[in-house]
């Protein structure tokens, strides 16, 4: 079987191609916290910028032990220009950009949370996630423009929770959830990019196979 001289540089570039597209895509995660109270919420906050302008965002507890009330996200020397966040998300709402205000809303705050030295005390991105009491939430997901940064740029987060328990399930009963969390994670997290994707991997399987026949032919 013979190759014509056009068809392996076309079948490398789509090759090529595939497994650069799925890899441009990345997210990071934010899974230790420092709180100065009672211990922490067990949160996990993810970022990934799988849609091209867009991050999305998901914070869950688990094991469920607080329930979140607001998000604040540092970027550092970046701003994200004050302007529209193109939000979109059930139980999550936008309060605060580029904003000294450790306030998230009604009996929302970090008042009396302590950060590093390398915090400049300026938060990007603000967000109010449910109601005040108990919402019975677990995991909040939702979608904001990108503002033009990247991944790179996210540096301290802090969490503002309520119902927090020191121990068991959160419930909204248990009689040691009548407390609050605030907490902060500074340890910036590595962006982790996904493998290649099945795409990328089938077009260089091609490559190699095409170049084998040639060789044989």
């Amino acid at each position: 079987m013979k190759f014509k001289g056009r068809f392996l540089p076309s079948l490398l570039a789509a090759g090529c191609l595939a497994g650069a597209g799925a890899a441009q895509a990345g997210m990071i995660t934010y899974d230790t916290w420092t709180s100065n109270e009672n211990g922490s919420g067990n949160y996990i906050f993810t970022v990934n910028d799988n849609d091209a302008g867009y991050f999305n965002y998901s914070l869950t507890v688990d094991p469920w032990n607080a329930e979140a009330l607001g998000l604040f996200v540092d970027f550092g020397s970046e701003t994200t220009g004050g302007g529209s966040a193109m939000l979109t998300g059930a139980n999550v709402a936008l309060v605060g950009q580029d904003t000294s205000s450790n306030s998230c809303g009604t009996g929302c705050n970090l008042e009396g949370l302590s950060f590093p030295a390398s915090f400049d005390g300026l938060w990007g991105l603000v967000f109010r996630l449910g109601e005040q009491g108990f919402d019975g939430i677990q995991t909040f997901s939702w979608q904001t423009s990108d503002f033009g940064l990247g991944l790179d740029d996210f540096g301290l987060v802090a969490i503002r929770a309520q119902q927090f328990c020191s121990e068991g399930t959160l419930d909204g009963n248990n009689d040691g959830c009548e407390g609050s969390d605030k907490s902060y994670s500074s340890d910036k997290p590595p962006v982790s990019v996904p493998e290649p994707g099945t795409l990328g991997l089938l077009g260089l399987g091609l490559l190699a196979l095409a170049i084998r026949r040639k060789k044989a032919s």
